[in-house]
């Protein structure tokens, strides 16, 4: 059963708010870290640790409870000039915040969380009493003695002991008390959710906590994790875009009303001019209408990617500090908003970017200064909205990539051939580094070099439908570009023909259409190609992509990219652009197929999944010419 039976609200509630809180503390304390005297940030730290405390005070986390109050009074005196922020007390904070972060994890399974580690713990207090070294801060404290339950006096059980004893903190103690006089005024009361139980519900909580440390020890009920699945599809939407969406449902029922009223009229015989104007302007009317409410539901779904950008800063200032280096991550266009739904897939793919930039990209302190650069390398992280597409760019100003070392790394390890690596240009040697098992790096780390990361990149991204690219110059620096649709919800298509069935590719891979010529159709390889601007293109009737037999010959080519791969796609006809609503076929899904769309007449369209379509014919084998020639032609 639950810690939180009859909480669940109350709980998710807290956690989206308080890990929003928390990771505007991080970005705080990565900028205080720069301007340890920014009366602002300091104050702002203490809100949030402040903050998260009350509401966890709701929720009885006894534990975060302590936690946020240590931390909240050691900013207390560090903005009230009474502390300096030095080195080690930011490593005593940076580790309080990372044990929150886990505390939270504790709270999302539906447990109490355990007490922090205790030398964190003794850490703060002594920051808190001045008295942190560099010397100090490296030896665990020793906790209490843990006394025996066989110690009890006959007189009756000390609970304070007893807590001690089986939940691993200390025993209660007036002493133990803080009062500091710089502290709030409503920290007083922070151990009564302790002292003010039962001794029947001290044991609950305490042998509750310990066994939910021990691995299986208490699983999480169904409704709780359908709860959670709950809280993983939740969006915020703003007030405004809401009364947009509503105002938009009002103007649609008015027209609505009004196209009853013209039917009416007609199906009574008044079919006069007037009559026939006013239908088109209601219909037109409609028309509208359903386009902006279909662009302001579509924007509830979209949000900042400033809450994706908000993790960077610590995590790329924590892998520099382990690495000795001196790096800045900067932000740009926090404000671009994207697909909800992308936000949380993109997650991964610029941690291992960010991650890899900050150990494989910038040098270290000493080589920049012989370099002739700043000590300080910059990481940047940006996102702006180019059309219907969003771009996300990652740079450094590290030591960039040699072509020519990372196809001799390639052959190394057997991941292409010498013929491969020979008719290489620099564009394609720099995407080595997504094949899997590509590094540069001789010796693993617990950071990279096991030649896994990037490969996950490429994949995650181009299952958004994205592109990624590198560009890099020796001595300068490396800048990996993502592409990615607006929205997964609305797909561009481009409506091709074969025969008379349509059916919709992705407009993000379409280059241009061309006519074919049979005639300038040659087989090269044993594959069918044609020239486009002195460039050799495979050609891939659609026909043989899904399996169908060919009525004609075909008459137009799309030229198309997916990934590295650039083909002809050979289609009967084409019906023109579209925005296709993705609907997907939930429990069956046939090969090579991405979902369903519905045109204006109500007509069903498959859209192709081309990555998997070409996935069995291979990027060298192809079709031969014969497959353009329909076989009743043949026979004739």
């Amino acid at each position: 059963m639950s810690d939180f039976a009859g909480m669940e609200d109350l709980l998710q509630d807290f956690l989206i708010e308080a890990t929003d809180l928390l990771s505007g503390v991080d970005n705080k304390l990565v900028d205080l870290e720069k301007n340890p005297h920014d009366q602002g940030l300091l104050n702002d730290i203490f809100r949030g640790f402040h903050t998260i405390k009350g509401g966890a005070g709701f929720l009885n986390a006894v534990e975060l409870v302590t936690l946020c109050h240590l931390t909240e009074n050691l900013f207390d005196k560090l903005r009230n000039g009474e502390l300096v922020l030095t080195k080690e007390i930011m490593d005593s904070i940076m580790a309080a915040t990372g044990t929150v972060r886990d505390m939270f994890g504790h709270l999302e399974s539906g447990v109490q969380p355990p007490p922090a580690d205790a030398g964190l713990i003794a850490d703060l207090k002594a920051a808190i009493a001045g008295q942190l070294t560099a010397q100090a801060a490296a030896p665990a404290v020793a906790t209490v003695p843990t006394p025996a339950v066989a110690a009890v006096p006959a007189a009756g059980p000390d609970w304070d002991k007893l807590f001690g004893a089986v939940a691993g903190a200390p025993a209660a103690s007036p002493a133990a008390a803080p009062a500091p006089s710089s502290a709030p005024a409503d920290e007083a009361g922070m151990h009564t959710q302790v002292a003010g139980q039962s001794p029947e519900q001290v044991i609950q909580h305490a042998v509750g906590r310990r066994a939910a440390d021990k691995p299986g020890a208490m699983a999480v009920p169904a409704g709780r994790r359908a709860d959670e699945k709950t809280r993983d599809n939740s969006i915020r939407v703003d007030t405004a875009r809401l009364d947009q969406v509503l105002n938009l449902s009002g103007e649609i029922g008015l027209t609505k009303n009004r196209l009853n009223s013209l039917r009416s009229d007609i199906l009574n015989g008044r079919n006069d001019t007037d009559t026939l104007h006013a239908l088109d302007q209601a219909v037109s009317q409609l028309d509208l209408l359903v386009s902006d409410l279909q662009n302001a539901v579509m924007k509830t779904r979209m949000q900042p990617i400033g809450r994706l950008f908000q993790k960077y800063p610590r995590i790329a200032r924590d892998l520099a500090r382990n690495l000795g280096k001196d790096v800045e991550l900067v932000l740009s266009g926090e404000e671009t908003e994207i697909d909800k739904t992308m936000i949380e897939d993109l997650s991964d793919p610029i941690i291992h970017l960010i991650r890899n930039a900050v150990d494989h990209g910038v040098e270290g302190t000493k080589e920049r200064i012989a370099a002739g650069k700043p000590e300080k390398s910059q990481v940047r992280l940006e996102a702006r909205q180019e059309g219907d597409h969003i771009v996300l760019i990652v740079a450094d100003d590290g030591k960039g990539m040699n072509a020519e070392r990372l196809r001799a790394k390639a052959l190394e390890k057997g991941l292409i051939t010498d013929e491969e690596a020979n008719t290489m240009d620099e564009r394609q040697s720099l995407n080595l580094v997504f094949l899997p098992g590509f590094s540069t790096k001789d010796v693993a780390s617990d950071v990279s070099g096991r030649g896994v990361g990037m490969d996950v990149v490429k994949t995650n991204i181009q299952k958004l439908n994205g592109t990624i690219d590198i560009k890099s110059q020796v001595g300068k620096g490396t800048t990996f570009t993502i592409s990615l649709p607006l929205t997964l919800a609305i797909l561009p298509v481009l409506l091709v023909q074969l025969g008379e069935q349509p059916f919709a590719v992705p407009l993000s891979m379409v280059r241009e259409i061309l006519p074919i010529d049979i005639e300038q159709v040659q087989e090269v390889g044993g594959r069918a190609t044609m020239v486009v601007r002195g460039e050799v293109m495979p050609i891939y009737p659609i026909a043989n992509l899904v399996g169908w037999m060919p009525e004609q010959v075909p008459e137009y080519g799309v030229l198309m990219q997916t990934g590295d791969l650039t083909f002809i796609l050979a289609i009967d006809g084409f019906m023109g652009r579209e925005d296709a609503v993705i609907k997907s076929l939930e429990g069956f899904r046939p090969k090579g197929v991405a979902g369903v769309t519905t045109l204006s007449n109500g007509q069903i369209v498959l859209i192709l999944d081309m990555k998997e379509l070409l996935a069995d014919l291979g990027e060298n084998r192809g079709v031969p010419r014969s497959a353009f020639i329909p076989e009743r032609q043949a026979a004739a």
